[in-house]
């Protein structure tokens, strides 16, 4: 199958897209950047929101939608530009799906969900808090209209706090995790907020929820939400103090009182429709993701 990839060249882009090379698809991407990801046949570098993006999009079977702006701490600066590209950008490719035919995948967020300690389902109350969220949620509505109005096979995950093998701290959509991994590693202080908790996902368990909701979609399907995580909530002075243990550091770790804001997932609907049961427990992924970041720190690279 053709399966184009938005936000190819990006930290889950480029793992889902050795996923889909890996598994016979032939493989394109779409993104800002100009670098083919590996995998990928053919790179189209373009804005989502963009005519060119729409007409590239046309010739795709199925498409994943990963593309988007993700540092939500910003988006307050920019709220017109999150949701152009964002909520614009979405329908963008929606509409192309139409014309083509094809599967469409949307990639959203935890953070349209009202935060809470226990873990939220698909139907959970919805309380977005900064203009990312908006966008997000924004998203989904035209998903859910081109599903439900004009018959679109669509699927959309809802991912939680994604960390691996090619995310670095301060990089595009870095979180907490690569930046505990990073300090841990330099024997810096970690800075714990105390009272939330993250569904804390390896990213071969993201990857593994967008296959499986493209299979769902072949199947048949459509109009489904799902949340793909662990199911798991880690407070962050442990992921701190789990970061340390895997790196074998001696970093101090200072926890400071925080509002709590806690996003951890029920998957009881990934599970029972799609399949989807996560492989890689935290303690795993930290010791994989050291792994990787020490190499990158051993070639001297600035960069994932």
């Amino acid at each position: 199958m053709r399966v184009l990839v938005t936000g190819g060249t990006g930290f889950i882009g480029q793992h889902l897209v050795a996923a889909l090379h890996s598994d016979g698809h032939q493989v394109v991407t779409l993104a800002r950047g100009q670098q083919c990801p590996a995998g990928s046949s053919g790179h189209l570098s373009a804005s989502v929101e963009s005519e060119a993006a729409r007409e590239w999009a046309r010739t795709a079977e199925a498409i994943v939608h990963l593309a988007g702006l993700s540092d939500a701490s910003l988006s307050a600066q920019r709220p017109l530009e999150y949701n152009r590209i964002n909520a614009l950008g979405t329908l963008n490719l929606l509409e192309a799906a139409r014309q083509g035919e094809a599967l469409f995948v949307l990639a959203s967020s935890q953070r349209i969900y009202k935060p809470s300690h226990q873990p939220v389902k698909e139907d959970s109350p919805q309380s977005p808090r900064d203009p990312y969220a908006y966008s997000k949620l924004v998203a989904e509505l035209w998903t859910h209209m081109y599903a439900q109005m004009l018959g679109l096979a669509t699927a959309t995950v809802r991912f939680f706090t994604v960390y691996g093998p090619g995310q670095r701290a301060g990089k595009g959509a870095s979180g907490v995790v690569s930046i505990f991994m990073e300090r841990a590693l330099q024997g810096r202080e970690l800075v714990a907020m105390g009272g939330s908790r993250r569904d804390l996902t390896f990213i071969s368990d993201a990857v593994l929820g967008l296959q499986l909701a493209i299979e769902w979609l072949k199947n048949g399907h459509r109009g489904g939400v799902f949340n793909v995580a662990t199911g798991v909530g880690t407070s962050l002075p442990n992921l701190a103090l789990l970061t340390k243990a895997a790196t074998g550091s001696a970093s101090p770790v200072r926890v400071e009182p925080a509002i709590e804001e806690s996003y951890i997932a029920d998957l009881s609907r990934a599970r029972d429709q799609l399949g989807y049961r996560p492989k890689v427990s935290l303690e795993e992924g930290l010791v994989r993701y050291a792994a990787w970041y020490r190499t990158c720190a051993a070639q001297g690279q600035t960069d994932a």
